[in-house]
């Protein structure tokens, strides 16, 4: 392969890719969305490629270091489907991989074992003879034509790959096959700006009773953070140490703390900016809690989230559009619904300012997703599964959580067996009996067909 250095790029005259597969779909990403998307197409008979880049499946809730399944309220159901089927594998996984948490702001959710759920959906996949790549990354697409992805290119350590197929769901987590098939996109708030990005991790050797004990006096470790400015060991501004939990292993505790402001999601530059500064602050914060907080005097650092987790980056311009409006007026969709939603709205650490705002809806109540949310302008095969969906930013902070996603990824990969099999775009799908098969297969809609 010829290359040609210019003054600011290189010149590529001519690449030969080898095509390694081809099928019905692809889903690029194997995080809770594209899970249940790959899942879902496998399940209807497709021939389903997943992609991963990381060598384990389960995104942020196997990287997260025991995140909360955001979605999974306990005594509340409004998934269904996949997205229960794994939640009660989760529950059943062990006898430490998961339980019930109580957070403040939020009130209780289920809690997991990262370490549990990276074994636990490799047994499900195996299961359904799912075929997938690990260690893969996509890193372009393959066009037929403007509207039409014939499938991607991946990259690993044998090589340049290209692999072909009808349908193509973009669970990237950040709607990187979109974006480089032309679809539209917006990023962050008004002003582009993202919400802040944190690494947690989990702090073993702890005095659970102590520690406890104490935050009763000092909520927010107030006093404990007064005390080391005096002695000159100032705590950043972004510690809050508000989303602290006991943590699912006996004397540890959940790190969700160490927030990283100003960060693009898309930008590697930002990613790794991101990812050193946020190692060195858990050192910090490690040797804080040793000196300041009781029953944390011998602490140390358990383990620590396998990369710095995105809240937000692109969201498409989608066929429909799911406002702020629509969530905070519970808005129901009956008519082309694909998931229900309910959860907090919360806009924590925006862009280099200091930001939260907290809209708690009712819990027994919801809002409805449409389909045409997943479905970006002016594409034909290609649909996204994920946090990247047509959405109102604020929207977003609500319907972003794990088991949310997985629900929304079984819609997708629904859609994309019925787009392949009616050799039809994704947005003349017909949405009626696409609810007609996702109730079938277990899925609660909130709605009768």
């Amino acid at each position: 392969m010829a290359k040609t250095i210019l003054e600011h790029t290189v010149l590529v005259e001519k690449e030969e890719i080898p095509i390694v597969w081809r099928g019905d779909i692809i889903v690029a990403g194997g995080g809770p969305a594209g899970l249940g998307a790959a899942i879902a197409a496998r399940r209807k008979g497709a021939k389903v490629m997943l992609l991963e880049q990381h060598g384990f499946l389960g995104g942020m809730c196997s990287y997260g270091a025991g995140m909360p399944l955001g979605g999974a309220y306990p005594g509340l159901r409004t998934i269904g489907g996949i997205a229960e089927e794994i939640l009660t594998k989760v529950r059943n996984a062990g006898p430490d991989a998961a339980d019930v948490r109580h957070m403040p702001l939020f009130g209780d959710w289920y809690f997991h074992d990262s370490e549990y759920f990276k074994s636990m959906i490799v047994e499900m996949v195996m299961e359904e003879k799912l075929e997938v790549r690990l260690h893969t990354f996509v890193s372009d697409v393959i066009m037929d034509g403007d509207r039409r992805v014939a499938g991607v290119i991946a990259e690993s350590k044998s090589g340049r790959q290209a692999y072909l197929a009808e349908a193509v769901v973009d669970a990237s987590g950040d709607a990187d096959l979109c974006a480089r098939a032309g679809a539209g996109f917006e990023k962050g708030d008004e002003k582009g700006a993202m919400m802040g990005v944190t690494i947690v991790f989990n702090m073993g050797g702890v005095d659970v009773g102590a520690y406890q004990n104490y935050i009763l006096e000092d909520p927010g470790l107030k006093k404990a953070k007064e005390q080391a400015e005096k002695d000159g060991r100032p705590v950043s501004e972004d510690d809050k140490y508000s989303s602290i939990h006991v943590g699912m292993r006996p004397g540890s505790l959940f790190m969700n703390s160490v927030r990283v402001r100003g960060i693009d999601g898309t930008s590697v530059e930002d990613l790794t900016r991101a990812e050193l500064e946020g190692r060195v602050r858990i050192m910090e914060e490690v040797n804080f809690f040793r000196r300041y907080v009781p029953g944390c005097e011998n602490c140390y650092i358990m383990n620590s989230g396998a990369q710095v987790g995105i809240r937000d980056t692109r969201r498409i311009v989608g066929e429909d559009y799911l406002s702020k409006e629509d969530c905070l007026g519970l808005r129901k969709r009956p008519e082309d619904v694909i998931l229900r939603c309910t959860g907090p709205f919360d806009n924590t650490t925006r862009g280099n300012e200091k930001t939260y705002v907290l809209n708690q809806i009712d819990m027994e109540e919801w809002y409805d997703i449409p389909y045409g949310c997943v479905v970006p302008i002016g594409l034909d095969n290609i649909a996204v599964a994920g946090r990247t969906f047509s959405c109102h930013y604020l929207a977003l902070t609500s319907s972003r959580g794990q088991a949310l996603l997985m629900g929304l990824g079984q819609a997708v990969g629904t859609a994309a067996v019925m787009a392949v099999r009616e050799k039809t775009a994704f947005r003349d799908v017909e949405v009626r009996e696409l609810q007609r098969t996702l109730i079938a297969d277990g899925c609660d809609l909130g709605i009768e067909i």
